[in-house]
């Protein structure tokens, strides 16, 4: 494929780890994941974040017909598909990458979420409330050539400061490996990076599984077998 784009197994046995940082567990989430792909996901790359009422990720883990219901899929889908590939909502944000330049580049839809702009959509969805549930969510893992090195040019990763400060439930989710960094040591390292800021998971059809433990990253994360 032309162009730098952030696109971005076996059995397991599914393990939602306390958050480092808020003390507070997303109990749910694969529910949530499901939800949000079934829901809004579109074909290609695509990424969504959310700030919901914590209690939609620590209680019985039900999504009610009020979850999510202010973003209407075809809203979502209209933003998304619009010249600016973006959408900014009530409880939810979301972004296809843009193209630009006449070379087959793309900006990254996790750049467009977390950073193009000062406030960024997934800054002003976190003040809307300071103790929700928020789950940053991208197809495919955030490229380690520009997207997940804190040192490459359109880096994510000083963007995710920001939930560092948000006391309430928080996850990062990926739910596939970009093809061109599986096994990548350094892929391994900027999960490392994802993670002092938020929870790291990945999740798919099996289920969810937290990336760090213990500073260890799991190698299913990473693509290594």
């Amino acid at each position: 494929m032309a162009g730098s784009v952030c696109f971005g197994a076996l059995g397991f046995v599914l393990l939602f780890l306390l958050s480092t940082a808020s003390g507070a567990e997303v109990t749910n989430l694969k529910k949530i994941i499901d939800h949000l792909q079934n829901t809004y996901g579109v074909n290609g790359q695509y990424a969504l974040g959310i700030n919901v009422l914590d209690t939609y990720c620590t209680s019985d883990g039900q999504l009610d017909q009020n979850f999510l219901s202010q973003d209407e899929a075809r809203h979502v889908h209209d933003g998304m598909n619009s010249e600016e590939h973006i959408y900014n909502g009530v409880d939810l944000v979301g972004a296809r990458p843009r193209p630009f330049g006449d070379q087959g580049f793309n900006i990254h839809s996790e750049f467009l979420l977390l950073r193009e702009t000062n406030p960024s959509p997934m800054q002003n969805l976190l003040n809307k409330r300071k103790n929700g549930c928020t789950v940053f969510f991208t197809l495919n893992s955030p490229c380690v050539n520009t997207c997940s090195t804190p040192t490459g040019p359109h880096s994510i990763i000083e963007a995710l400061d920001m939930f560092n400060s948000h006391n309430g439930p928080k996850a990062f989710v990926f739910n596939q490996i970009w093809h061109h960094d599986e096994g990548k040591t350094k892929w391994s390292d900027n999960i490392l990076q994802i993670e002092k800021r938020i929870p790291v998971y990945r999740c798919n059809n099996s289920g969810c599984v937290r990336c760090v433990t213990n500073d260890v990253v799991n190698t299913w994360c990473v693509g290594q077998k």
